[in-house]
């Protein structure tokens, strides 16, 4: 099982996959798939394992990047009763665990998994590691229905309608049945 990769490691742990290396297009079926998928405590954010296994079952090789992203500690967290390095910690330790958690059955099916935690703004993250890792596309739950999210923030959407960015979003339900989402942007 592999060990989340902290931000200091992300730019070793990425090499190896470029945009133009010379790969001749019957090489290019045969490549695994580098999926973006985005963790959380919840069931839902789990939907996009499934779709990757659903991909490797039906002989698309694909290989996975888990990203679990922690907003940053402020004094609304509860610094009053805990330090910054505690509270980044306890996030640290809680997002390992989401991490292997998601990770368990990829691996057990034999799917390449590499586990991620950052800091920061989860959409912007996203965005961030897709393009750095240049993943094939990030699988995220379909969007919850409009009303669900008046309250609350619509990550889902928001990557979906992020200006300028590259890599393809696929959607997908609770067995794994993805679609590609519209409005993407085409890799430049």
């Amino acid at each position: 099982m592999s060990s989340p990769a902290f931000p200091d490691d992300l730019a070793s742990k990425a090499g190896g996959k470029g945009g133009s290396s010379g790969v001749h297009p019957a090489d290019e079926r045969e490549r695994a798939r580098r999926l973006l998928i985005p963790v959380a405590p919840g069931e839902r954010s789990r939907w996009g394992v499934e779709y990757a296994l659903c991909q490797q079952r039906n002989g698309q090789p694909v290989e996975v990047v888990l990203l679990f992203v922690s907003e940053a500690v402020t004094a609304a967290d509860g610094l009053r009763f805990r330090t910054h390095v505690e509270m980044a910690r306890f996030q640290a330790e809680s997002g390992a665990k989401v991490l292997r958690d998601a990770a368990q059955p990829l691996l057990a099916a034999g799917v390449s998994c590499q586990e991620i935690y950052r800091e920061g703004d989860i959409v912007a993250q996203i965005g961030d590691v897709a393009e750095q890792l240049a993943c094939d596309a990030i699988v995220l739950p379909r969007p919850h229905a409009r009303i669900a999210t008046l309250l609350a923030r619509d990550v889902v959407r928001e990557v979906i309608g992020r200006k300028g960015r590259g890599v393809p979003v696929v959607t997908t339900d609770s067995a794994g049945v993805g679609a590609q989402s519209p409005a993407q942007h085409p890799r430049s």
